[in-house]
């Protein structure tokens, strides 16, 4: 069940005002050319207030059910904000940052997925996709930074693959075949050149 949570608070980072822009072009496709593999739902890990149009929005622009609109903050406890996640079959997860190698609790966290926050989330749902947005790379080694992540969660029993942007996004999931088949539809759809993905599978 969604439940929306109203509360303002001054040190959110997620602003509603930039809905729309590229990075959301670039969700709206990926989730579009995976969508053979059955219904999406996101988590949009939110850190600010929203409103119940702008979740409405949300979800008819990824046309994606939003399963929480919770507002993530550093007192937040992570697990039970991520619980929604673990009874869904494909799932967008959407930090306003990316996917951090490194757990932190400092106040840049809410901005952040966790690895192990990922693994947990996509062992749960063994057949079943994970999509992440990932901005956080380093300036000019995005590729190595998308290579380390996907070698990590490789050594964790966990496939994947990733697009190489400005808006990067890594596609991962326990099912070795299940990413293979993810990989070649991305490719066959988008049309785009095999250099702008890092595969491991």
């Amino acid at each position: 069940m969604l439940t929306l949570h109203l509360v303002h608070r001054s040190n959110s980072t997620m602003h509603m005002k930039y809905f729309g822009d590229s990075y959301d072009l670039v969700k709206q496709s990926l989730l579009r050319w995976l969508r053979p593999f059955g219904k999406w739902s996101v988590h949009p890990m939110f850190t600010e207030s929203v409103s119940i149009h702008e979740v409405r929005a949300f979800e008819r622009l990824l046309n994606a059910n939003v399963i929480s609109s919770e507002v993530l903050t550093v007192d937040s406890d992570r697990s039970a904000y991520l619980s929604h996640t673990q009874d869904r079959g494909n799932l967008f997860l959407d930090p306003n940052t990316g996917l951090s190698l490194k757990k932190s609790a400092g106040g840049n966290s809410p901005n952040y997925l966790f690895m192990g926050e990922l693994i947990h989330s996509a062992n749960a749902r063994p057949s079943s996709l994970t999509l992440v947005f990932d901005q956080s790379l380093a300036r000019g080694s995005e590729q190595e930074g998308l290579e380390k992540k996907l070698t990590y969660l490789h050594q964790k029993s966990i496939s994947g693959f990733a697009y190489r942007s400005h808006a990067a996004f890594i596609i991962a999931s326990p099912d070795r075949a299940l990413v293979a088949r993810a990989y070649d539809e991305v490719i066959k759809k988008s049309a785009l050149p095999k250099s702008r993905f890092v595969l491991t599978v």
